[in-house]
Formats: C-alpha cells, sequence, structure tokens
C-alpha cells in the first residue's frame, strides 16, 4: 500500500528543537495560559433543565429562571470572545511604530486607526491626555483670531468703502479720511495700557516700565510677586557700580533712570478754580512759598517755568503733607483754537478762560494725591477737570557733568518748512546752540524747553561729541542767552498737553525694520534723509538745580510709546570723557542723594503716610533677613549691655521705633506680647497710620493706658523753613504740634560709620557729669584744621648724632602724652538714657563725596525743643566750660551736638545736625 505524497508548503517550517532539547519551564507556562485563556473564554455555563420538572409537571418559575441564566452566560461569553482575543488599535502597528502613549492619545497611532482607537477609548472610559494651554498655543490662537478679524475688516473695509459718503468738515472741504477723536476718562483712574500676548501673564499684578526689557538683561528687578508701587523697576545693576555711579554723577559721565513711573495728573478748567485747588493743596502756603501768586511767579503760572515743592491734605498745612510735586503749566495761545485734553473742541466763549496743568508726584503718593484732587475738584465752582496721564507719559533723569552733552547727541529737533525755527530765540535754537556750555545748574530756577524732535533710530549711531573751542565772543553770547533766557518771550503751546499730538506721535512711529531699511538705501556715512511722514515727537526738558546734584539734572518728558527708542539711543552715546552713559536703579537715586545731602523721598519722611509705608516694608525686610541668619551670626537685641545696668536695645533693633519714641516705653508685661507682634508683621497694622492727626496728646495718652500694644504715632514732617522759625522763637513746648518731625543731615565729628536706623540721643540733661565727658570729646576750637593735620603726623626722626638724653626725653613724652579714647573702652562715655533719645536715622553709611561718613534723619520736635539751651536761645556771647571758653558760632555747633548710637552696639558718637 503506497502512502499519498503530502503537499508541500510555501512556507518553510521552522525546525523544531523540542526533539533535542525540551522546553524552558516558563516557555511551557505562558502556553498553557494562554490556551486555558482561550479555554475560558469559549465556554459557556448551562444550567439543567431537570429541577423545573418534578412529578412530571413543569415549574414555570425555575424553568425561565434557568434559561435566562443560560441566555445572560451566552452573552457575556460572547463579549469576552470578542474582546478577549481582538487587538486593540494601538496594537495593531508594527512594534517599529509603537509609542509609550497611543494607549491614551489617539493622535499617536496613524491616521488610518485614530478613529477607532478614539471609539475604543470612549467605550472602555481610558482616560485620555489633554494637551496643556500653553503660552504657544494661546499666542497661536491670538495670531488666528487676529488673522480672521484681518480678513473681516478688510472685507467690511472694502464694502463701506462703496457705500461712504464724504462728509466736509467745518471749513467746507471734504476729507478722504477722518480720524475719531480719542475718548478721555475723566476724573477716573487709567488702565496700564494692554500688554503683548506673551508677556501679558506677567503683568497680571504690576505694570512694567517702557524700557523693562533692556533692565531685566542688566539689572537686578523687583520680586515678581512683591512689585515696588505697582511697578517692576530696577533696583541696581548687576555690575558693581557703587563707586562707578559716584564718579558718574559729579566728576566725568552721566547717569539716566527711566522715570516713567512717576505720576502725572492733568488738570483742566478756569484759571481760577485751578489757582483755588492749588491753594487748598498748600502751594504758597509756607513762607518760602507765599511769592509765587505775587509777581515773582508770573512766569510760572504764565507757562514758562516750573514749581517744585510740597503738597498738603486739603486744609492740612502743616499737619499733613503728601510729598514733593511737580507743577506746569500750559502756555495759553494768544490767538488761537484752543484744544481740550481730550482732542474735542469747544466754542470759543466757553474755552476761552480754560487752562491747563500738570502735577507729576512719586507713585507712592499718587493714590492720596488722586483722591484729594478729584475732591478738591467738585468743589470748585466751575468744576475742574482731572485726568491721569500716568501711562501716557513717561520720563528720563539724566544727572551728570555729561548730561547735557548726551541729550543733545539724542535729541535733534524737528524741521518744519512751516515753523519759525530759522530764529535763534525759539527753544530749539537756545537748545542747539547753548548747550555745549550749558549744565542744568546753570539754567534759571525752574527753567523749561518744550519743542519736537525727530525719531532718534534715523541718527544712530551718533558719532562722538568733540567740543571745539569756542572764542570769547561766542561764549560770551552764550552766556548772555543763559542770563536773558529768550524762551520766557518765544516759548510756543508746548504739544506734549494735547492728546492728539501725543498719539499721533506713536501711531506714526516706525518699525525697527522700516528704520533699518531706510538706513541701507542712505549714502554710507550720511543719516536717511528726513520725510514729511515721520514722527514729530513732543518733548518737554524741566532743569532741576537740586543741591543733591551739584551738576544738576534734566527730566525729559515725552510719550509713553516713544520713551523706548529714545531710552537705547540715549544709553549708547559715546562721551568726549570716554565711556557711554549709565543707566541706575532705585538704590542708585538713593546714593545720589545722599552724596548730595538731601532726604529721598519717601524713605527719609517717616511722617507722611509714602514714608511710613516704606518704613514698615524695610522693618519685614530686615526682620526677615535677622530671622535667616544663624543665631551665632546675628545680633541679640536683648543681650545689648548699654552700660550702668541697662541691658537690650531700645525699642525694635531691626526698625526705626517710633511708636516706643512717641509713647514711651511699654508697661510691664506688654513688652514681650509688643515684640511678638511687631516678629509678625502681617498681624500688625497695614500701610497707613493708626492716628489721625486731629487726635491731641491727651487723647493719646488715655488710650495708650487702656490698650495693651500702643498705637502708631501720629507723626508728620514740617517743612524746614517752619522748623528753623520755631527753633529760634521763644515758643514753649506746650504751643509746638504733637508728633512734628524736622529732617536733618548728621556729619560726624570723630571717625566712625552710622547705618539705618540708629538711635539719635541729645547730650544728657539730667547728669552734668556725663555732659561734660561728652564735650571733651569735641576737638580744641582755637585750634585749625591745619594745625590738627600737623598735631597728627608722626614727629620728625632723630639725627644719629642725637645724644642719649634727649631720646630719653623724646620716649617720655611720647610715653606719657594723652592718648585719644576710643569707642568701646571704659574711659569712653555712656550713651544717655532713653528719655534723651530724640530721633533716628534712616539713611547712613560712607559718603564718597564727603569723604566721610553722613546721615539723614529725622528728629521729634517736641523732644528737640525740650533741651535746656535750644538752638538760639542763648543770648550771652561767651560762655565759660571749664578752661574752654565757647563764643559765636562755637556756641551754636554746642546746640547741634547730638549722639549717634548704631542698634545693636553699646556706644555712640559724638555728630553734628543741621535743618536739610
Amino acid at each position: 500500500m503506497s502512502l499519498a505524497k503530502k503537499p508541500e508548503l510555501k512556507r518553510k517550517t521552522p525546525h523544531d528543537f523540542s526533539s533535542q532539547a525540551t522546553s524552558s519551564p516558563q516557555q511551557s507556562t505562558s502556553r498553557q495560559h494562554k490556551f486555558a485563556k482561550i479555554r475560558d473564554i469559549r465556554q459557556i455555563a448551562a444550567q439543567t433543565s431537570s429541577k423545573a420538572f418534578s412529578n412530571g409537571e413543569l415549574d414555570l418559575d425555575k424553568f425561565v429562571k434557568a434559561r435566562e441564566y443560560e441566555i445572560k452566560a451566552l452573552e457575556d461569553a460572547l463579549l469576552r470572545s470578542k474582546k478577549g482575543l481582538s487587538a486593540r488599535a494601538f496594537q495593531g502597528v508594527p512594534r517599529e511604530m509603537r509609542r509609550r502613549t497611543a494607549s491614551h492619545d489617539a493622535k499617536k497611532v496613524p491616521k488610518r486607526l485614530r478613529e477607532r482607537a478614539r471609539k475604543e477609548m470612549e467605550e472602555d472610559n481610558t482616560p485620555t491626555r489633554k494637551r496643556k494651554f500653553t503660552a504657544k498655543v494661546r499666542l497661536r490662537l491670538e495670531t488666528a483670531k487676529k488673522l480672521r478679524e484681518i480678513r473681516q475688516g478688510a472685507t467690511k473695509k472694502n464694502e463701506s468703502k462703496e457705500k461712504q459718503i464724504q462728509r466736509p468738515n467745518q471749513k467746507g472741504e471734504v476729507n478722504d479720511r477722518q480720524m475719531k477723536d480719542p475718548k478721555v476718562q475723566k476724573n477716573k483712574l487709567l488702565e496700564p495700557p494692554i500688554p503683548q500676548s506673551l508677556f501679558r501673564k506677567r503683568q497680571i499684578y504690576k505694570t512694567w516700565l517702557p524700557t523693562h526689557l533692556y533692565h531685566t538683561k542688566r539689572a537686578h528687578m523687583t520680586i515678581p510677586k512683591e512689585p515696588l508701587w505697582r511697578f517692576a523697576l530696577p533696583l541696581t545693576p548687576t555690575n558693581k557700580s557703587y563707586r562707578v555711579t559716584h564718579r558718574a554723577s559729579g566728576q566725568r559721565g552721566a547717569v539716566a533712570w527711566d522715570t516713567s513711573f512717576i505720576s502725572t495728573i492733568g488738570l483742566e478748567g478756569p484759571e481760577k478754580s485751578i489757582q483755588g485747588l492749588l491753594k487748598a493743596l498748600g502751594v504758597g502756603a509756607d513762607s518760602e512759598g507765599a511769592d509765587i501768586w505775587a509777581s515773582k511767579g508770573k512766569r510760572w503760572r504764565k507757562g514758562t517755568r516750573t514749581w517744585i515743592g510740597w503738597l498738603f491734605e486739603r486744609e492740612g498745612f502743616p499737619n499733613r503733607p503728601i510729598g514733593p510735586a511737580t507743577i506746569v503749566w500750559y502756555l495759553q495761545p494768544e490767538q488761537a483754537n484752543d484744544v481740550v485734553m481730550g482732542g474735542t473742541e469747544q466754542s470759543s466763549q466757553r474755552k476761552k478762560h480754560k487752562r491747563k496743568l500738570l502735577i507729576r508726584i512719586h507713585p507712592s503718593a499718587f493714590l492720596q494725591l488722586w483722591e484729594e484732587v478729584l475732591k478738591l475738584a467738585k468743589v470748585q465752582k466751575p468744576m475742574v477737570m482731572v485726568e491721569d496721564l500716568r501711562f501716557e507719559l513717561g520720563s528720563i533723569e539724566v544727572t551728570g557733568p555729561a548730561s547735557t552733552e548726551a541729550l543733545l547727541a539724542t535729541l535733534w529737533p524737528s524741521k518744519n518748512a512751516d515753523d519759525d525755527s530759522d530764529k535763534e530765540d525759539t527753544p530749539s535754537r537756545v537748545w542747539t546752540t547753548i548747550g555745549s556750555v550749558m549744565s542744568p545748574a546753570s539754567t534759571p530756577l525752574g527753567a523749561l524747553l518744550a519743542f519736537e524732535i525727530q525719531d532718534p533710530r534715523l541718527h544712530f549711531p551718533t558719532p562722538k561729541f568733540n567740543p571745539s573751542p569756542q572764542d570769547p565772543n561766542s561764549q560770551f553770547r552764550a552766556l548772555s542767552l543763559l542770563s536773558s533766557w529768550p524762551p520766557d518771550r518765544t516759548q510756543a503751546p508746548p504739544n506734549i498737553f494735547l492728546r492728539t499730538a501725543r498719539l499721533k506721535a506713536q501711531r506714526e512711529l516706525p518699525s525697527q525694520k522700516v528704520i533699518n531699511r531706510r538706513k541701507s538705501l542712505a549714502t554710507p556715512g550720511s543719516y536717511p534723509d528726513p520725510k514729511p511722514t515721520d514722527p514729530r515727537i513732543p518733548i518737554m526738558l524741566l532743569a532741576d538745580r537740586a543741591p543733591s546734584r551739584s551738576q544738576g539734572s534734566w527730566t525729559l518728558l515725552l510719550p509713553w510709546k516713544c520713551v523706548q527708542p529714545v531710552w537705547y539711543c540715549l544709553l549708547h552715546v559715546p562721551l568726549s570723557t570716554g565711556g557711554s552713559v549709565r543707566f541706575g536703579g532705585q538704590r542708585e537715586v538713593q546714593q545720589v542723594a545722599f552724596e548730595g545731602g538731601t532726604p529721598w523721598f519717601p524713605g527719609d519722611f517717616p511722617g507722611t503716610r509714602a514714608g511710613w509705608e516704606w518704613e514698615e516694608r524695610e522693618r519685614k525686610r530686615r526682620k526677615e533677613e535677622w530671622d535667616r541668619k544663624p543665631k551665632g551670626k546675628r545680633v541679640e537685641w536683648t543681650s545689648v549691655d548699654l552700660e550702668k545696668g541697662r541691658k537690650g536695645e531700645v525699642g525694635m533693633g531691626w526698625g526705626c521705633d517710633w511708636e516706643r519714641l512717641f509713647h514711651g516705653p511699654t508697661k510691664v508685661g506688654q513688652n514681650d506680647e509688643r515684640e511678638r507682634e511687631q516678629q509678625n508683621p502681617a498681624n500688625g497694622a497695614g500701610g497707613t497710620r493708626a492716628l489721625t492727626t486731629n487726635e491731641n496728646e491727651e487723647n493719646v495718652e488715655e488710650e495708650g493706658q487702656h490698650e495693651k500694644t500702643p498705637k502708631h504715632p501720629t507723626l508728620f514732617q514740617i517743612p524746614s523753613s517752619i522748623a528753623h522759625s520755631i527753633l529760634t522763637s521763644n515758643s514753649s513746648t506746650q504751643d509746638l504740634p504733637v508728633g512734628a518731625l524736622i529732617t536733618i543731615k548728621l556729619s560726624f565729628i570723630s571717625r566712625g560709620v552710622t547705618a539705618p536706623c540708629s538711635r539719635i540721643y541729645r547730650l544728657p540733661t539730667e547728669d552734668p557729669s556725663l555732659r561734660e565727658h561728652w564735650l571733651s570729646l569735641l576737638p580744641n576750637p582755637k585750634s585749625s584744621k591745619t594745625s590738627n593735620k600737623k598735631n597728627r603726623k608722626a614727629p620728625a626722626p632723630l639725627a644719629k648724632n642725637t645724644p642719649q638724653s634727649a631720646v630719653q626725653q623724646r620716649l617720655a613724652r611720647v610715653l606719657f602724652e594723652p592718648m585719644p579714647v576710643n569707642p568701646g573702652t571704659k574711659e569712653y562715655p555712656v550713651v544717655p538714657e532713653e528719655k534723651d533719645m530724640m530721633g533716628f536715622v534712616t539713611s547712613g553709611s560712607f559718603n564718597l563725596g564727603e569723604g566721610q561718613a553722613t546721615g539723614i534723619g529725622s528728629l521729634l520736635l517736641s523732644k528737640l525743643v525740650a533741651f535746656p539751651n535750644p538752638l538760639g536761645r542763648r543770648q550771652d556771647e561767651g560762655r565759660k566750660e571749664g578752661e574752654r571758653v565757647w563764643k559765636g558760632s562755637e556756641v551754636v555747633k554746642e546746640d547741634r551736638l547730638c549722639i549717634v548710637r548704631e542698634a545693636g552696639l553699646g556706644f555712640g558718637r559724638l555728630a553734628m545736625w543741621d535743618i536739610c
């Protein structure tokens, strides 16, 4: 019997190695599990129907239940067989195309399987992977939205052009294009400009300056969640800049700040109403500014000069100060059609006597001033319109010997065939003529220049300025122009006051791409030719002759969006003295003011609301720094030794404890609770003072007895003129206002450096011996400075042939010579008692401008006048103190002596104070 031949297979069967070697136990178990799974899937559970028959009769209920069970088992088996042996969509992809995220993201599988994958995920509730709404996704969606709006706007524009009816204007001319006047928010706070989409989420709780991106790459900025005065401000450059700033601001070079954070308020209304509002704010209330409403302030009221002074709350002079401000009037044209701030024209009868005004104030005091101005504007009859111009006007401040040179290279006046720029007396011609020999300190008091400039990017980079030697005639002409100051007569109405002019300059500002294209088309070595479509940027230059800056400073006002191009060009101007203009932060502002010996607002004015908020902010910062330090490296305030059995710091060591100075030491048992509250600033008072200035001293004492912790004191800063008159008069302490503070400058008689929060004591009043001990530290008034320097020099060396007796005599003289008493030794006098403390140091360090340690502080006037011999009260011209005789100015010098003790130290240093 022959066997039939098996057909050949198309695919060769793999070689079976099972005969040669037994399969591994892992392979056999996995195969068994697979077969068991298939067997279990294909099995259908059934139930016998024998129980449904009993004695030959059919039990209908049991029969139906048995069939119901079998039907459910059949359905379950169908589902198990369908799902158990079937593959998911992502499992049908070859292994080289599989992805880990394909099981929960349908987009990870090929397009032909995506619908199936989505359906499978929906059936078994598979958690899908949601796409995060990132910044890139948001930018793409917003870009797509803008493109759709542009397409829709283009179609609507084409349709409207066909139906548009040209309307003639008031002159009867037909304009093809009529711009809609911008709306003005009257008596309302202005919202910050809408930032770019890329940076919108970063400006939720703060506002960026126009030069923010420039500063973020080169300076330390404020903490993102802790902005300063609602702005993200640069604190200090990343490079070392302390000594460099000192040289650039006083010796050579220049320093620039973007001061666009300074708030601006616009007023418009009848001149009498505006004057009544300003008088209610305290303008000209003191003796120094009383002539501002007379003939002395005629130029300021006309609009050719500026006024800088303190503003107060309504009827609050001098007890409720707000802060220093700058006020500029709008120059009223003699025969011209006026335009209101919103850009809408009014009838000549209603706008005949309307004037405009700008008030610039520090942002820390802006809200306080805004509330007062709104109240006063509604009271005036006719009412005054108030406008918030914070984000419409920007500013740049430049100081230093080369400040004028840098601004001359950046600000090129615009040229127009219709204007009278050829005249030599116009502000633009005066700026270019005498700018090379003019500094802000040499200009008249409150001088200003207003004109229009070109886009500075058109002539960037600026060539190096080489000052050419001038002949005597040109120098005499420049000096004569400075003395006569022609802009007082030729100044035109500044366009920076007009909203339409500001918006037009910002709209016509070309992009950097257009600027680069025009530069590439220009001939090599020359700048692009001006075009009639180039923007005319309205600016205003304000000269400040503040003593804090020996060279003075320029403040440049210009539209908000025009600050960035001017800033970039200004900081890249090559100076004739070498280098370029440096930029500064808030610490550099404090440094320049400190070196000039002038207080800085708001830090050196704790008697204002803004100054008190700054003091609480600094307390919190110093307390956090003190907590971060380990116990071995921080000062233990409870262990400070003040000698004579006194232990512990007077008040809070990390702040100027004005509450302790005003209310006196706390009662026993209250100190621990108060320190616990001060260590947790969140539980304390907010940024405002608890007591009002209307409360008298008796109410303060009664409330202090009933409460566990003393409230914040009623402090207010008084002007220097009032302080000087009080100190030189014979008024008693009962006639003095309660809580009055005066700002002083400290200069140390001996070596040593002070720091903020240092305590200021008067000379001891109840211990005459201790007082004389402190006065003994004064240098001999009869010896001049040159003799003191000679005495400090080492003695000349002796000759080689000097006899031994002369050498011994000289050695004995040196050994028995009295040595100077060093602070901290037993011979050094101790600090006075707490009741002799009269103030604190708010700013103090080594002053590079004076070559010694100086400080700025505030003194409580009631403590100062309680001195037995206050300033100016001595009528005798000579007084003997031991062997010394003090006469004339030396008596005044003794009256101004004080003792300054740094917080955490047990000894003080002798210093002399003077009113700022």
